[in-house]
């Protein structure tokens, strides 16, 4: 009898007392998993600047997690940058110096190792590790095993409605932090999770939400870094390193366009400031959308006027081209805009555009603590002063950038007419300036 009870026991006991193992091994892998991959997101900035006060206070902080033995972050050197506690082997640091991906790994002491490279832009600056012991979770699997063996012999139905209850509470933390993660790779950032749990499920809980919060950050502070500088040059420096922030340049081809309101400081004097910022505001954007449409840069904004590139940081063989179509474009959109805005009683300012191009030296320009990319250089003079002498409504180019843009042959026929010479401070000689009428695609004809 007893025999056939404990084998009844044993048949029935079996699939929950896996199931109960299974779920304690995903709690104790997500714990990990999740605490890693907070230490790794939050790391990434302070690794690539080498910023150990901050690093060793963010080891700190997720050391006081339950069941955190060690914290370890490896620079790309095979340096232990900072830690706490116990450190992984030797050789399973330098092995998986080189993984591009995150991994566990058990040793003889019953500390579970979780792993993951600190990746940016994919670049490898090291790899974050966690210890957690694991010598609770076999002591808790073990205690289940003899406290089931003991009584499923006098209470087996007892036991297994016990088992299910167990089994359901067990997994409801885990489906939400499955369902958060989930969340988390789809690009819901904001998803944050809500249960009231208990013990180690409370740790996990914090763990995810502050890592979702610095996901979150993250992804904002990159959105407001793009509304400071252009996209191509936020990416163009976000993946280096300290040290590769210098104020020496490179030189550079690259067409430079300047376009000037015409009649601002007259405007400026019979508006309010709210109109004046206004109007600004809506021809600027009309000018970075069109320059950002023709793969410019926007350089900067100076009082009524805008300076845009073309040909750096990102190199663009074809840089001339994309200027020149996208001073007539701005030319032509203005006109229209204009045309609406008078019908509309709303104020309106014309423009005037100088265009160059030339050999110019680009880069972070300012001091160590105050950077901003630009270039200098004799073509972004001459477009500047060629903004000036511009026709109101027109684009004033030199011949030089008109002869460039025909010898590449690129399918367009240009349209111009000549004006005069004139002496453009600066410049030794005099300049012969162009007014661009129009470009017509060879298809057309």
């Amino acid at each position: 009898m007893i025999s056939m009870i404990l084998l009844s026991a044993g048949i029935l006991g079996y699939p929950m007392v896996y199931r109960q193992f299974s779920l304690m091994e995903e709690q104790f892998n997500v714990m990990g998993t999740t605490l890693v991959n907070q230490l790794a997101t939050n790391a990434i900035e302070l690794v690539f600047v080498k910023d150990e006060l901050k690093l060793g206070q963010l080891v700190k902080n997720i050391s006081e997690q339950t069941d955190v033995l060690s914290t370890v972050i490896v620079n790309k050197d095979q340096e232990i940058v900072t830690g706490s506690g116990i450190q992984p082997p030797n050789h399973w640091l330098y092995d998986r110096m080189n993984t591009q991906e995150s991994g566990f790994a058990l040793d003889e002491n019953n500390i579970g190792w979780f792993y993951q490279p600190i990746v940016f832009n994919g670049v490898t600056g090291g790899v974050a590790w966690i210890g957690l012991d694991k010598s609770q979770l076999i002591e808790n699997q073990r205690f289940i095993v003899s406290s089931g063996l003991t009584l499923v012999a006098l209470m087996v139905l007892s036991i297994m409605l016990l088992a299910v209850r167990i089994s359901r509470n067990l997994s409801k933390p885990i489906l939400e932090i499955i369902s958060a993660s989930e969340a988390i790779a789809s690009g819901r950032l904001s998803f944050r999770m809500r249960g009231d749990y208990s013990g180690e499920f409370t740790a996990v809980k914090s763990a995810f939400n502050n890592m979702a919060d610095g996901l979150e950050q993250k992804l904002t502070l990159e959105k407001n870094i793009s509304r400071f500088v252009s996209s191509s040059v936020a990416e163009n420096y976000m993946s280096r390193e300290d040290e590769d922030f210098t104020l020496q340049g490179e030189r550079v081809e690259a067409s430079i366009i300047f376009v000037d309101l015409v009649g601002y400081t007259n405007f400026s004097n019979n508006h309010s400031p709210e109109v004046i910022a206004d109007v600004l505001n809506f021809y600027f954007t009309e000018f970075a959308n069109t320059c950002h449409a023709h793969q410019g840069n926007v350089d900067k904004f100076i009082g009524d006027c805008a300076m845009l590139v073309f040909g750096c940081p990102s190199y663009d063989p074809q840089h001339r081209q994309h200027a020149l179509n996208c001073a007539v474009q701005i030319r032509d959109d203005i006109a229209i805009l204009n045309k609406q805005r008078q019908q509309e009683k709303l104020p309106w300012l014309d423009i005037r555009i100088g265009l160059a191009s030339g050999e110019v030296l680009a880069g972070l320009l300012g001091s160590p603590e105050r950077l901003n990319y630009s270039v200098v250089g004799d073509a972004a003079n001459l477009a500047a002063r060629l903004c000036d002498k511009a026709p109101c409504g027109q684009i004033l180019t030199d011949r030089a950038f008109i002869e460039s843009v025909r010898a590449n042959k690129n399918g367009f026929e240009i349209s111009t007419h000549q004006t005069q010479q004139v002496q453009v401070k600066g410049f030794t000689n005099a300049i012969d300036t162009l007014v661009v009428d129009q470009i017509e695609s060879n298809n057309e004809k």
